[in-house]
Formats: structure tokens, C-alpha cells, sequence
């Protein structure tokens, strides 16, 4: 079977070749499952960061909105003041003894 120690050299070379490839095999196969799992989350991260940029768009319209009536019920509520205390000088007040 084994004529020389050079026939036993390729052949223990050839098991090591094998052994290193198969440890490869297996470290690249890891690696695309790290690198794999690490783009779903990614993608998952980026997915959540756009539901809450739309979730501010809809506070930011809402609050721009809302200042709007807000002004509008300022404004009001300053002529309303003014009436009243334009309102209350006109009538005599009650004098005191």
C-alpha cells in the first residue's frame, strides 16, 4: 500500500487539505448566517425608524393644525376681554361708605 514515506506524506497532506477546507466550509457557513440575521435586523431597525418618522409627520401636522385654532381662540378670547372690561368702565360701580 505505502511503497515510500512520501505516499504517507501526501496522504496525511491530502486528510489535512480536507480538514481545512471542511473548517472553512463550516466558519464561511457561520459567517453568512451572522451577516444574514444582522440584514434582518437592519432591515427591521429600518422599518421601525420609518413607522416613527411617520408617526412625528402625523404629531407635526396635528400640532400645526391645532396652533392654528389655537390663535384663532387667543384672539378671540382677547376681544372677549376687551369687551368685558370696556363693558364694566361704562357702568357706574357702587360707591363705598
Amino acid at each position: 500500500m505505502f511503497e515510500t514515506s512520501k505516499d504517507v506524506l501526501l496522504l496525511v497532506i491530502a486528510f489535512s487539505v480536507l480538514w481545512i477546507t471542511l473548517f472553512f466550509s463550516w466558519m464561511l457557513y457561520y459567517m453568512i448566517q451572522i451577516m444574514r440575521n444582522a440584514n434582518r435586523m437592519v432591515l427591521g431597525i429600518r422599518e421601525k425608524m420609518e413607522t416613527v418618522d411617520k408617526i412625528l409627520d402625523l404629531v407635526k401636522d396635528k400640532l400645526e393644525k391645532g396652533s392654528s385654532h389655537l390663535g384663532m381662540l387667543a384672539d378671540t378670547a382677547l376681544k372677549l376681554t376687551g369687551y368685558f372690561l370696556a363693558d364694566s368702565k361704562k357702568k357706574p360701580g357702587k360707591k363705598k361708605k
